[in-house]
């Protein structure tokens, strides 16, 4: 976490201008493999494209706007001075995490003002495989800090050329929404501080997570919750995290039709819960 030398103040009368989870970036190895490792276990997944920094994507969208982020190193090995290439060290598996903002420069100011430590806007693009050129603008924490605190994005090109719809959005698994991120962090109370600063939120739910082993605060962001989860136990989940990545996300829930209870799914060093979902 932050040293204590950093006050997070929330500013008094600025309003929070961040919509709801934006995406999951989830790592793989090879692209290819990665996609139909999801496809074997139904999930649709559309290609794409390539970025300028060196990486190329898939993506794996919900009806609820969210969606997971295969993303490879096109040439893994290479060094490369993205700040994700340090995450290759540990294996595949969730390593960042986005939120939505409909007026990304007054949110970086905001937040700026609040002692969070983020940068940008910076613009953004990939090319889809069908020639179409996306665009977007994101912010981003420090990077030693990438995981910990989300990314932030905004569109420029419109958001349906970036972010799967419609048919695409419909899973032979049945997922129909995100749920959840869980995201792990060392110090409780100094997370939630952040994070209230970050959501313009109110005091979270609090709760202990026996199966995680970890004590949680629960923030609700549109139809979306992002939990942190402070480790109870060296071998719980959130510890190994920390361990290998340091902190950051570390499992997604999703919401899935046709469930009678909870079902556990690893795919790739990956971490999901599917809930069922409400009808």
């Amino acid at each position: 976490m932050i040293g204590s030398a950093l006050s997070v103040v929330e500013p008094e009368g600025q309003r929070a201008m961040l919509t709801q989870v934006d995406h999951v970036v989830v790592l793989v190895s090879r692209l290819d493999e990665a996609i139909e490792s999801y496809r074997a276990q139904g999930f649709q997944v559309v290609v794409g494209g390539e970025h300028p920094g060196g990486t190329h994507n898939a993506l794996v969208g919900f009806s609820d706007g969210a969606y997971l982020e295969l993303l490879a190193f096109r040439e893994p090995e290479r060094p490369h001075a993205h700040r994700w290439y340090r995450f290759l060290a540990a294996g595949p598996g969730i390593i960042d995490f986005c939120l939505a903002s409909d007026d990304l420069a007054g949110e970086v100011e905001r937040l700026q003002r609040g002692g969070l430590p983020y940068q940008g806007p910076i613009q953004g693009s990939r090319w889809r495989p069908d020639g179409q050129l996306v665009e977007w603008r994101s912010a981003m924490p420090v990077d030693e800090r990438t995981g910990a605190l989300p990314f932030l994005v905004q569109d420029v090109t419109p958001r349906e050329l970036r972010v799967p719809g419609g048919t695409e959005a419909r899973h032979p698994l049945g997922v129909v929404g995100l749920a959840a991120v869980t995201v792990a962090v060392s110090a409780l109370e100094t997370a939630v501080a952040e994070y209230r600063a970050l959501l313009g939120a109110r005091e979270p739910e609090r709760g202990d997570d026996l199966e995680l082993q970890a004590t949680t605060a629960t923030f609700t962001l549109g139809p979306h919750r992002i939990v942190l989860a402070q480790p109870a136990d060296p071998d719980s989940p959130a510890a190994r995290r920390i361990r290998l990545r340091g902190e950051g996300p570390f499992q997604v829930t999703l919401l899935a039709e046709g469930l009678a209870e909870p079902r556990h799914l690893e795919i790739d060093g990956a971490y999901f819960v599917l809930v069922p979902a409400a009808r």
